[in-house]
């Protein structure tokens, strides 16, 4: 592990909260969730380039195939969407004890459980 600067958590103006599993199956609770910094996932659908706000997002199952890592989106209206996904955009939150950062690509699954704002 390499010694870094300290985390910080960008602010989006709405404090997502979730429910994080990385790829070893560890769960933390996280505030102030972002990826890239920002509050929607994004991704490649087809030839298009699709931004999903967290607010429709109900959770995220992450699958990684020959370098190609595609999101699983389940919506709030039990419809699904299926994204191709920049593997090492870094995603933020803010945890009991401090903050974290973790690209996509060591995500299993996040499970969104509300927001309100900062």
């Amino acid at each position: 592990m390499e010694d870094t600067a300290p985390v910080t958590v960008p602010d989006t103006g709405t404090n997502y909260a979730v429910v994080m599993v990385d790829q070893s199956d560890v769960s933390m609770d996280l505030e102030k969730f972002s990826c890239g910094g920002r509050a929607f996932m994004s991704g490649k659908r087809g030839g298009a380039l699709l931004s999903i706000p967290f607010e429709e997002i109900r959770s995220v199952h992450f699958f990684l195939k020959d370098e190609v890592l595609t999101a699983k989106l389940t919506l709030n209206d039990d419809t699904s969407v299926s994204l191709i996904v920049e593997k090492d955009r870094p995603c933020y939150g803010k945890f009991s004890h401090g903050f974290m950062k973790i690209n996509m690509r060591d995500i299993k699954s996040i499970l969104f459980k509300g927001q309100g704002k900062e």
